[in-house]
């Protein structure tokens, strides 16, 4: 697509992992079918995913899972250029510090390679990059193939995204003037003339916009030189790199519903057997780290005097109070009353 030019992308994806994304990633989608009446939670129940996900930001959620259920969405509801019109409303203030940090770098081009350092988990094996030809800088994104299902929705909110970064410092009604798309054709409802100034390309081998070398320099709209935030070395939004830790992250959303290993090899599309297999190769159980996940928790908890004992039990997915204080005093050697007289005073 690019003759002659050196492409350098840039992925996190961990093959040997779960691919986690924190739930507030995904607010701007399920916040904008939310706005037209679309029942976001019995589509989030249908497939599985942690119930808590409107609400806590900091879960994590099986990406997968999450763009499996995008796609069934769109479908159904009629709303197949919905990854477009969501990115377009995406706000960089509900991404946390990561969207913080790239609103407060000096110029475009610093923002552009803090984004590229900074992609925590590529659940799909997206891959991002920047390329230059001619008059114009090439951020792009390949990859999306390998998604089970939703890759076109995937390939239009990350576009969106994308345009979005660059509107940051070329004003909101920039758009970019030429576009590379995998797809073979933009959705029914939406228009070119909404997605680029000047031309299209479908059935690209990535999903690339163009930006004029002018803009390259160009200031941040939030930049402040006193408040520059270096996240190259920040890990708070990037999961577990081995299985393990990826599955102690996944469980966490689910410990009010009781999850069962049966449970959990049914949503990670795998076998009991190969789970366990796969976790003993890290010298654990599902048994063995559900109770660690729940012992992690139940700590944090138990920091919070305004919420009793019994409603931790329930937090954490027991049907009666006392299994939850004779496992605690099996984990920690008191029981959690004693324990918050202890450590939280």
């Amino acid at each position: 697509m690019f003759p002659g030019i050196t492409i350098e992308l840039i992925s996190n994806a961990d093959m040997g992992s779960i691919h986690l994304t924190k739930a507030h990633q995904f607010w701007p989608l399920t916040n904008y079918m939310s706005g037209f009446g679309v029942p976001m939670g019995s589509y989030i129940e249908r497939f599985r995913l942690s119930k808590k996900m409107l609400e806590e930001p900091e879960i994590y959620i099986d990406e997968a899972l999450f763009w499996c259920l995008a796609s069934d969405l769109a479908r159904r509801e009629g709303f197949l250029d919905w990854g477009f019109r969501a990115g377009q409303q995406l706000n960089f203030s509900t991404l946390g510090e990561f969207g913080q940090t790239l609103l407060r770098q000096p110029s475009l081009k610093v923002a552009l390679e803090v984004f590229l350092r900074s992609i925590s988990s590529e659940a799909l094996q997206v891959q991002f990059g920047l390329a230059k030809q001619s008059e114009y800088t090439w951020l792009m994104m390949s990859g999306t193939h390998n998604a089970p299902c939703g890759q076109d929705v995937i390939e239009l909110y990350d576009m969106a995204f994308m345009c979005k970064l660059v509107q940051a410092s070329a004003g909101r009604h920039w758009r970019p003037p030429s576009v590379q798309l995998q797809a073979k054709s933009l959705p029914e409802g939406l228009d070119a003339s909404g997605v680029s100034s000047g031309t299209i390309r479908f059935s690209s081998t990535v999903t690339a916009i163009a930006i004029p070398d002018a803009l390259i320099a160009t200031p941040m709209s939030n930049y402040c030189s006193s408040a520059i935030a270096d996240i190259r070395n920040n890990n708070s939004e990037r999961p577990g790199t081995d299985f393990a830790t990826s599955l102690r992250l996944f469980l966490a959303g689910y410990l009010d519903e009781g999850i069962t290993v049966d449970d959990c090899a049914e949503m990670l599309d795998m076998s009991q057997r190969t789970l366990q297999r796969r976790l003993a190769k890290h010298d654990t159980s599902f048994n063995q780290l559900l109770d660690q996940t729940r012992f992690d928790h139940a700590k944090i908890l138990l920091l919070n005097h305004s919420v009793n004992v019994t409603d931790i039990s329930y937090e954490l997915g027991y049907s009666n109070p006392a299994n939850f204080t004779r496992a605690f005093r099996r984990w920690a050697g008191v029981t959690p009353r004693q324990h918050r007289q202890l450590n939280c005073q």
